[in-house]
């Protein structure tokens, strides 16, 4: 059984601030002696204890799954998830198996939540050249995409349509990027465009351009040699991306100079671009009915028949000599017909950072028309109850705000897509939110968030991917096409639910923690149904343990847990001291305890980022401050006694010294009746005992007894093992605490490597014994390498004193170390081996080699074979790793009080 679950958690979050001084020189000499006493051996031998088998399974009482939280089924959860805004769905979709698979299916039906909201695309120089940031307007945050190459950073986005970005990179191509799914798709040369002529170099490669090469199949003036990067700031303006539902094809519409004229390809099948003569000065574009419409600087609208093999073109509406604006838009209306959008813009004095001599584009007006089929005349309308307007760089939109409720009705959405962008990078960016009818202009955000090139672009997230032909030519990138056989859609149904809270608890409630946490950071509303769950402390009970340890290839806060359900690594950041700077003692409840630069001790726990100072180390019977003449301490004076004999003078010694020769592990433990929690310490000299509650001042001693090695929490009472496999209870719960010897030593008996005590699932006391061997030089103990090559249990007969050895643990698994010992029910934790042994290294004179490879693996009970965690090695060999079990309890610091 583990031990008694602490209270639900608190609201508040507490973090402790410590500060690092540099580390002082280790202590060598008296102070660094053995840690046994009588032993003068870092290589005790072990002899078997002889004891009488008896079976575990009658003592085992019925599994009861009446607590088990219920896994729901797929098409639930689908239900679910097809309330979500895409960004939030993709994170859903990474929290477990089971999510992804609902995921999967839900993509596969295309029932994912279809009215996205449009987010802000953009990069950040904070952020890597190769990552998509995407601002949600839903949740006001920003979420980071790694998209393929070439960098994003290094490309031009000139368009964004049904998810797409259009982007051209620096040799002028232009591809098709979904950042949501990662697809991307080359799209024809531009060597094809009617204006460009591709130079070839000696070898046949094409390394210049020559452009531009006529006006309307007419020469104007002299063409130009233009390097392969520099084309695209002189080429392509604006480009879109529209579904022919009549063809299921593609269809991308490009505006570019000479002139803002028009070209088309289709995305599958077409080797080249088709320019659309003889019209130019086009700034829009819109495809409605099988038409592809397109809007002039004037007002006038041309619809392009692209269906047949010849294109045929009809004027709409003619030109306004009357209409004057700095950006004119042609949008589908939700309610059917077509809107014309007008933009003005104040042109600001250069910026003082931006581009010189380049005037900054300001918009201060927007204005509406409808187009009436019949006279071809414009209406102007003042306003949009209950809809907005997205216009830039994107497929301009107009949609309802009660479909959208994130968004502001009647206000205009913009960003810039000035045609002079390319000219003025550095300069800021015509990015904001307007009024419709006032012209009142919101920031969108503040502070900026963006790089003002590539300038950012709305981009309504999609989950599309293009199914086209696999070869080089159409996928230049890659896509993340999900299969599997596809549920009955009605279980999917067309209503998109919002189940209620407790609904979505019951699901939470089945997680594991990492699990859990990643589904509490997907939306709001999922944070919520989190919320209530960690206040109830109604998570999942009990938690499958993780290997929690650094790597040199993360910063030094960041801790690693490798998951032995997912078997993956997740990365957490601490709080200071670094995480890599301080040793790691102990683990229990899901809490670390860690020793920082003054060898001073704290609880962590990685999960909340809760940080709590333990008593100092000064207090402790043993250690003793020394202050310089500024009354700071300076130094430890280090005394190696026991309650019996006093083995040496004190030693001076340093604060970042103290640590090496003393801490040797730490447990954490519930008291259930005073709702406390406390810290035990087995530390040197020889293995003693200290205790203190959270929220005490100071240690107390627990003399006269050496040679402890663990400890476990039983019904109030401590129970420590010695390594000799003497077991002892303390009562704490009085001012004077008294000891009793439960089971003494054998005359017979021998030193082990390690022995641990714990609570049996099915009640009772289980006495573990640990047999290494050590490989290396002997007398360099640096050189020394452990091998755990058996593992002994032993059922502890209270009422008799004696031990009854047992052979195997069926159903069950045992985790040792530097961690709380556990013996956990695989039915409860089917992720874990059957009858195993997980152990992780928390040898005695570990400090005295930390280079050295740590031993860490898997035991089989019953034949002792060794298997291995993971391969190939995760962790750095120091600190140490220690098993964590995943927990999100807060403790109130006032308990103790």
């Amino acid at each position: 059984m583990v031990p008694a679950s602490p209270p639900p958690p608190f609201a508040g979050q507490e973090r402790g601030r410590i500060k690092s001084p540099t580390r002082g020189t280790p202590l060598v000499g008296c102070a660094g002696g053995a840690r046994r006493q009588g032993s003068s051996s870092p290589r005790p031998s072990h002899t078997s204890r002889v004891g009488s088998l008896h079976s575990l399974k009658n003592a085992v009482r019925t599994e009861t799954t009446a607590g088990t939280p219920p896994e729901l089924p797929e098409e639930l959860l689908m239900t679910v998830f097809g309330t979500l805004e895409i960004p939030d769905l993709v994170r859903a979709a990474s929290v477990c198996t089971s999510w992804r698979s609902a995921y999967a299916a839900l993509r596969s039906l295309g029932k994912h939540k279809q009215a996205q909201t449009p987010c802000l695309l953009y990069t950040s120089e904070s952020a890597g050249d190769n990552v998509a940031c995407l601002y949600s307007l839903v949740e006001k945050r920003a979420y980071r995409l790694n998209l393929p190459e070439p960098p994003l950073r290094h490309r031009f986005i000139i368009g964004s349509s049904l998810g797409f970005l259009v982007t051209v990179d620096d040799i002028s191509e232009m591809h098709l990027l979904n950042p949501i799914t990662g697809q991307q798709i080359a799209l024809p040369s531009v060597t094809t465009m009617e204006y460009v002529k591709p130079i070839f170099d000696d070898s046949g490669a094409v390394h210049e351009y020559e452009y531009p090469s006529h006006f309307a199949r007419r020469a104007f003036f002299t063409p130009s040699i233009i390097a392969r990067c520099k084309l695209r700031e002189q080429l392509q303006i604006k480009a879109f991306v529209f579904h022919d539902t009549s063809t299921g094809s593609y269809i991308v519409a490009l505006i570019h100079e000479p002139y803002n004229h028009l070209s088309f390809a289709r995305v599958l099948g077409d080797e080249k671009w088709t320019l659309l003569p003889p019209h130019h000065h086009y700034q829009d574009c819109t495809y409605k009915d099988g038409l592809l419409y397109a809007v002039d600087i004037k007002g006038e609208i041309h619809a392009f028949d692209l269906n047949g093999p010849a294109f045929t073109m009809k004027i709409i509406r003619g030109v306004d000599e009357d209409f004057y604006p700095d950006a004119i838009y042609i949008v589908e209306a939700p309610w059917g017909g077509l809107l014309l959008v007008s933009r003005f813009k104040e042109f600001e004095d250069p910026a003082e950072d931006g581009d010189p001599e380049i005037y900054v584009p300001h918009t201060t007006e927007i204005k509406l028309h409808t187009v009436d089929d019949g006279t071809e005349r414009l209406v102007e309308i003042d306003c949009l109850p209950d809809h907005v307007l997205f216009l830039g760089h994107n497929d301009p939109l107009c949609l309802s705000a009660k479909d959208y409720p994130a968004l502001n009705g009647n206000h205009a959405y913009f960003t810039d897509d000035d045609e002079y962008n390319k000219n003025r990078k550095s300069s800021p960016r015509d990015i904001g939110v307007i009024g419709l009818g006032n012209n009142r202009e919101v920031d969108l955000v503040s502070p900026l968030l963006w790089s003002n090139w590539p300038s950012p672009v709305w981009l309504t997230p999609s989950l599309t991917v293009m199914k086209l032909p696999s070869n080089d030519r159409w996928l230049s990138g890659w896509d993340h096409v999900l299969s599997r056989p596809s549920p009955t859609e009605a279980t999917v149904g067309t209503t998109l639910l919002e189940l209620p809270e407790d609904i979505m608890m019951r699901v939470f409630a089945s997680l594991e923690i990492p699990d859990l946490v990643r589904a509490g950071a997907v939306c709001t509303f999922w944070r919520s149904a989190y919320t209530a769950l960690h206040k109830l402390g109604t998570h999942k009970q009990p938690q499958t343990p993780c290997l929690l340890y650094c790597s040199e290839s993360s910063s030094e806060n960041v801790a690693c847990l490798y998951s032995l359900v997912e078997k993956r690594v997740y990365r957490l950041t601490l709080p200071e001291p670094p995480l890599h700077s301080r040793f790691l003692i102990g683990s229990s409840l899901g809490l670390l305890v860690t020793v920082d630069e003054r060898s001073e001790m704290h609880l962590v726990n990685p999960f909340t980022g809760q940080q709590i100072a333990l008593p100092s180390v000064t207090t402790m019977q043993h250690v003793k401050p020394i202050c310089d003449d500024s009354g700071a301490v300076h130094k430890y004076a280090y005394s190696r006694h026991t309650a019996n004999q006093v083995i040496c003078p004190p030693k001076i010694i340093a604060p970042a010294a103290l640590r090496e020769v003393f801490h040797q592990k730490a447990l954490l433990f519930y008291d259930t009746p005073t709702g406390s929690y406390i810290v035990v310490l087995i530390h040197m000299p020889f293995g003693q005992l200290s205790f203190a509650r959270v929220g005490d001042d100071k240690w107390t001693w627990l003399p006269p007894h050496t040679n402890y090695f663990d400890c476990t929490y039983k019904d109030g009472l401590l129970y420590a093992v010695t390594l000799m496999g003497e077991i002892h209870t303390f009562d704490l719960s009085e001012p004077d605490v008294t000891m009793n010897i439960i089971i003494g030593v054998d005359d017979d008996d021998f030193e082990i490597q390690g022995a641990y005590i714990l609570e049996a699932p099915w009640g009772g006391l289980l006495l573990i014994w640990r047999l290494k061997v050590y490989s290396g030089n002997p007398d360099d103990i640096s050189s020394l390498t452990l091998h755990t090559k058996g593992i002994k249990i032993h059922e502890v007969d209270v009422a008799a004193k004696k031990l009854v050895e047992i052979d195997c643990l069926h159903g069950h698994v045992l985790f040792l170390g530097h961690n709380q010992s556990l013996c956990l029910s695989t039915k409860e934790c089917p992720a874990l081996k059957e009858n195993r042994v997980y152990f992780t290294d928390d040898n005695e004179y570990i400090t005295e080699h930390k280079d050295n490879r740590r031993d860490i693996g898997l035991l089989r009970l019953g034949n002792n074979s060794w298997e291995s965690l993971v391969f190939p090695q995760l962790w750095s060999n120091w600190p140490a790793p220690v098993w964590i079990t995943p927990n999100l309890t807060m403790m109130k610091l006032s308990l103790n009080k």
